[in-house]
C-alpha cells in the first residue's frame, strides 16, 4: 500500500507537469482577431515593400568542411545580388572555434579572417549591403571578456569594432523607419566548450535591451535578433525575455540547427530559428510588405523561392487588421519569362501579373474566402516547364493553423527548468528510496501484492527488483557510499580546471565559478541527467543483483562459471570501462588534465564503483540477510 500511494503521488507530479508544460505552448487562443486601428490595404502597387536576409550557424572551421566559407561566397556572388536585400543579419556562430578532435576549444584567428574575406566579398557584388552579425557561443569559446584579444568578433566581424555586444540599427527607408536589436546572450566570460551553449543576460544588459526597445516605440516594425532561442536563455534577475520583446514582430534565432522551428508567444511576437548554414546551407528571405511581414526558409540553390505576402500564411497572421485587393507574392530571382498560375482550393483563379523586379500580383475577390482555411497554391512555370510549386494555408477570419507541438515546445518552455527539476528529481528520488528502505525491516510489506495472472510477470519483476534495491540499502558501506556520492553530485565541485586560457574554474551542477563571476548551471544539469542515467541508477541495481545473487539459486555453488562471468563480471566490467571511456574523454578534452585529476565526479565514480563492487562480493558471501 505504501509502494502504491508513493507510485500515484509520482504520477500525480508528473501529470502536474505535463498540465504546465501544455499551459506554457499553448498558442492557440480561438483564433487570431487583428484590431481595426492602423487598417493596412494591399493593392497592386509596388511601394512600401522591401526584404532582408538571415543566415545563422556558418561555422567557418579550420579542420572541417572548407566549403563552408566558399559556398558562401558563391551565395553572394551569384544568388545575393539577384535577391538585392536591403540588409544582412547573422544570428551567431560565425566561426566553429574548435580543434580537429571537435572537444577543445578556442578562437584561431585564420577562422575569422577567413569570415572577414566573405563579408567583403559579399558587400562587394551587392552594393555594400548593410552587414549586421551577432555573436554565438562558439564565437565566445575561451574569451575572458568583450575588450580581450581574443574576443576576434571585435577586429573581424561586420559590426564588432563599433558593436561588441548587444545594439540597436534603425534602418531608415521613404515610407519609413525598421528597427533590428541585436541581442548578445553569450556568457561572459565565455568558457570553453561545452558550458557556454545556454544564453544569460546580465542586469547591465537587460537595462540597455529595455533601452533600446523603448527607442524603437516609434518605429514601424522591430526586429529582434539573437543566436539563442528565448528557451535557453537566462536572466540574471529573472526576469522574462520575451516580455522584454513584446513590441518585437519577431525575433530571428539559430544555435539548435533545425529547421522548422517557429512559434508565436503569447505577447504577439514570433520567433522563428533558422537552420544552420553548417550542414543544411540554409538561408531566410524576410519581406516586409506595408509593414506586413512574410518569410521562406530555403537550402542553397533552391530556386526560385516563393513567398506570398498576401494573404498571409494561416500560421503567420499579422497583428493588424488588413484588407486587399490583390494577391501579392514574390518570386526569387526575378524574371520575365516566368508564368505564375494561382490556385485557392485547387481551383485556377487566374494568372498573377508581374509588376516590378520579384513582384506579382492578381486581382481577387476576398469576400468569396472570408471563413475558415483555405488553400492558395501558385505553380510557376518556365518555358511551358513547372519550376516550382507552393502550397499554404490562409484564412481572413482569424482562424490559424497551429504550430507544431515539437516546434512549441523547444521555443516556448524554460528547457533550463526543466533539465533542472529532472536532474534533482533523479537525485533526490535515488537518495530517498534508498533511505526509506533502508529503514524498513520487512520488505514484504512493500511487495506487490495479488495474482492477477495479465500482471504477474510485471509484478514479480518490481517485486524482485525491489527486494534487490533493499539488499543494497541494508548494506551499509555500499549504502552510505552511494547516497553521499550521490548528495555530492548536487551540492559539490564536480572538477577544477583551467576553463579558460590563464582562469581556472570550479563547476558545480548549478553554476560555474571562473574569474570572480559565477555562470548559472545549464547544460550541466543534462551532464547530470547523463551521470545518474548511465552509471549511478545502473550501478545502483548491478550491485543488487549481485548481493541477491546467492539467493536467486537453489544450488548457488553449483553454478556454471560462465553464468557468473555473463550475469556478475561482464556488465561490471562494460559498466566500468565505460566510465573510464567518459572519465578521460569529455572533460579532460575540453579543459585539460587537471579536469580528471581534480574531478571527484568523474573520476571519483570509478574508484567509488570499483569499491562497491568489491565491497558488494565480499557482502554477500558474508550476508545473513535471508527473506522470502
Amino acid at each position: 500500500m505504501k509502494l502504491f500511494a508513493i507510485s500515484l503521488m509520482f504520477v500525480a507530479c508528473f501529470c502536474i507537469l505535463i498540465g504546465l508544460i501544455q499551459n506554457v505552448v499553448n498558442t492557440d487562443h480561438g483564433g487570431i482577431y487583428p484590431t481595426d486601428r492602423n487598417i493596412i490595404h494591399l493593392n497592386g502597387d509596388d511601394v512600401n515593400l522591401w526584404w532582408f536576409v538571415q543566415l545563422s550557424d556558418i561555422h567557418v572551421s579550420k579542420f572541417q568542411d572548407p566549403k563552408r566559407p566558399e559556398d558562401l561566397a558563391k551565395f553572394c556572388q551569384h544568388h545575393l545580388p539577384k535577391i538585392a536585400p536591403e540588409l544582412f543579419i547573422v544570428t551567431g556562430d560565425l566561426t566553429d572555434a574548435k580543434y580537429k578532435n571537435q572537444r577543445g576549444s578556442t578562437q584561431f584567428i585564420e577562422e575569422w579572417k577567413r569570415y572577414e574575406e566573405v563579408i567583403t566579398l559579399c558587400q562587394k557584388y551587392n552594393n555594400n549591403v548593410k552587414w549586421l552579425d551577432v555573436r554565438g557561443n562558439h564565437d565566445a569559446f575561451n574569451v575572458p571578456d568583450l575588450d580581450h584579444k581574443k574576443n576576434l568578433f571585435r577586429t573581424y566581424s561586420g559590426q564588432g569594432e563599433t558593436n561588441p555586444s548587444s545594439y540597436k540599427y534603425t534602418h531608415k527607408l521613404k515610407f519609413g523607419e525598421y528597427s533590428f536589436i541585436a541581442m548578445d546572450a553569450t556568457p561572459n566570460p565565455g568558457p570553453r566548450r561545452p558550458f557556454n551553449f545556454i544564453g544569460i543576460l546580465r542586469e547591465k544588459q537587460i537595462n540597455l535591451l529595455n533601452k533600446m526597445s523603448l527607442e524603437s516605440s516609434s518605429s514601424n516594425m522591430t526586429f529582434w535578433f539573437g543566436h539563442y532561442p528565448t528557451s535557453l536563455i537566462i536572466t540574471e534577475d529573472g526576469s522574462n525575455i520575451r516580455q522584454l520583446m513584446r513590441n518585437a514582430s519577431a525575433y530571428f534565432c539559430g544555435h539548435l540547427h533545425l529547421s522548422g522551428l517557429h512559434t508565436r508567444h503569447k505577447t504577439g511576437t514570433y520567433e522563428l530559428e533558422l537552420g544552420d548554414w553548417k550542414h543544411n546551407r540554409m538561408y531566410r528571405i524576410v519581406a516586409v510588405d506595408s509593414n506586413v511581414m512574410a518569410f521562406s526558409d530555403q537550402a542553397f540553390h533552391e530556386e526560385p523561392v516563393i513567398i506570398f505576402t498576401n494573404p498571409q500564411h494561416a500560421r503567420f497572421p499579422a497583428p493588424q487588421k488588413v484588407t486587399s485587393t490583390h494577391i501579392r507574392l514574390l518570386i526569387f530571382p526575378p524574371s520575365h519569362t516566368l508564368t505564375v498560375d494561382l490556385y485557392i482550393d485547387k481551383v485556377k483563379i487566374g494568372e498573377a501579373q508581374n509588376v516590378k523586379g520579384p513582384l506579382y500580383v492578381l486581382p481577387w475577390k476576398p469576400e468569396q474566402f472570408k471563413s475558415g482555411l483555405h488553400h492558395i497554391t501558385a505553380v510557376v512555370k518556365e518555358n511551358g516547364f513547372t519550376i516550382k510549386e507552393k502550397s499554404q494555408l490562409f484564412s481572413l477570419d482569424g482562424t490559424t493553423e497551429p504550430f507544431p507541438i515539437l516546434a512549441r515546445i523547444v521555443l516556448m518552455v524554460d528547457l533550463l527548468f526543466i533539465g533542472k527539476l529532472l536532474f534533482y528529481f533523479l537525485a533526490v528520488v535515488y537518495v530517498l528510496v534508498l533511505c526509506l528502505l533502508r529503514k524498513c525491516a520487512d520488505i514484504r510489506s512493500l511487495k506487490l501484492q495479488g495474482d492477477a495472472l495479465p500482471g504477474r510477470f510485471i509484478k514479480n519483476f518490481i517485486n524482485r527488483w525491489i527486494r534487490r534495491v533493499w539488499l543494497v540499502s541494508k548494506a551499509t558501506k555500499i549504502f552510505l557510499i552511494l547516497t553521499c556520492f550521490t548528495t555530492y553530485i548536487m551540492i559539490g565541485p564536480w572538477f577544477m580546471a583551467e576553463v579558460i586560457d590563464g582562469h581556472t574554474g570550479l563547476m558545480f551542477v548549478w553554476g560555474l565559478y571562473v574569474k570572480g563571476a559565477l555562470l548559472p548551471g545549464s547544460l550541466t544539469y543534462v551532464y547530470g541527467i547523463f551521470q545518474m542515467v548511465s552509471y549511478n541508477i545502473p550501478l545502483l541495481f548491478h550491485l543488487g543483483y549481485i548481493l541477491d545473487y546467492p539467493q536467486s539459486f537453489s544450488e548457488s555453488n553449483q553454478l556454471r562459471l560462465s553464468h557468473r562471468i555473463r550475469h556478475l563480471y561482464i556488465p561490471m566490467i562494460v559498466l566500468l570501462i565505460f566510465q573510464c571511456y567518459v572519465t578521460l574523454i569529455e572533460f579532460p578534452q575540453a579543459y585539460g588534465t587537471k579536469a580528471m585529476i581534480l574531478g571527484p565526479v568523474r573520476s571519483g565514480s570509478i574508484l567509488i564503483g570499483m569499491y562497491c563492487y568489491y565491497a558488494a562480493f565480499t557482502h554477500h558471501y558474508k550476508s545473513t540477510v535471508h527473506t522470502s
